[in-house]
């Protein structure tokens, strides 16, 4: 066993072939008889004449090793056969932690993914456009209002706004929400969970928005139609403030949505 896992280069796998039993069985003997070797990739003879005369590449050279391709890349680089990449260091944004990466695989910013979301869940101070107050919300998030009164007041003011919601706006509303299933496209949550978890319904949001078809004197009826109107909760409602679900990182595509409809 010595004489293959060692000399030999043998892989416990191919072992166990020969012998006809597990592959575990060969790991589990060659621990208790205190068989040990250095990895192949290691071994820069092996490892050259994989790369160079094989003509192998790095991702077969790590499967038949199991490592990872960068492990392969980064021992190419250090026996000379190759130029290779090496590591580089650098501090996390997030945590301050020093940490090693491939640029090719990775930006040099955050160690982890946990790290790298931790910003968007950060909290930032801004004004509210709407009354001025200070209020916080999540620095991912681009509101400018405090409450959906300071944003509903803010809108009014805009071009007559109470005209471009009278009408049909209002049976069209109940239609989209209808059609929709009484939930949101992007998360699922229902209406009635929505309202009874924060004390308001979902909202129906214009894909093309209503002041786009005001400043291009189109028809606002045209605006209300439903293949612009889609249901969403306001965590996923682009253009309300605040949240109300939990961040699951998931987003309203507008594109997919306006590819879809018209």
């Amino acid at each position: 066993m010595r004489e293959r896992y060692v000399e030999q280069q043998w892989s416990a796998s191919d072992i166990a072939d020969e012998c006809g039993v597990s592959s575990s069985t060969i790991r589990r003997w060659l621990d208790r008889l205190d068989v040990e070797r250095s990895p192949r990739y290691q071994d820069e003879s092996w490892l050259r004449e994989q790369y160079l005369h094989k003509c192998s590449d790095q991702a077969e050279i790590a499967e038949i090793c199991g490592v990872a391709e960068t492990t392969i890349c980064y021992w190419l680089a250090r026996h000379g056969i190759t130029a290779g990449e090496s590591f580089e260091t650098a501090d996390c944004a997030t945590c301050g932690e020093t940490f090693r990466y491939y640029p090719s695989v990775r930006a040099g910013e955050y160690c982890s993914n946990e790290c790298a979301n931790e910003p968007r869940k950060r909290q930032v101070e801004v004004t509210c456009t709407g009354c001025g107050e200070s209020f916080e919300r999540r620095a991912s998030l681009d509101t400018e209002y405090c409450s959906m009164s300071c944003w509903g007041e803010d809108i009014s003011t805009v071009s007559d706004w109470a005209k471009l919601y009278r009408g049909v706006w209002h049976r069209q509303r109940r239609r989209a929400l209808r059609r929709d299933d009484s939930e949101c496209v992007v998360c699922g949550i229902s209406n009635k969970e929505h309202r009874e978890r924060f004390a308001r319904g979902l909202e129906v949001h214009h894909i093309v928005p209503v002041r786009v078809f005001d400043s291009w004197d189109l028809s606002i009826a045209d605006a209300h139609s439903l293949r612009n109107l889609v249901t969403l909760c306001r965590t996923h409602h682009p253009d309300a403030p605040g949240t109300t679900v939990e961040p699951d990182g998931k987003e309203f595509d507008r594109s997919s949505f306006r590819q879809n409809s018209w």
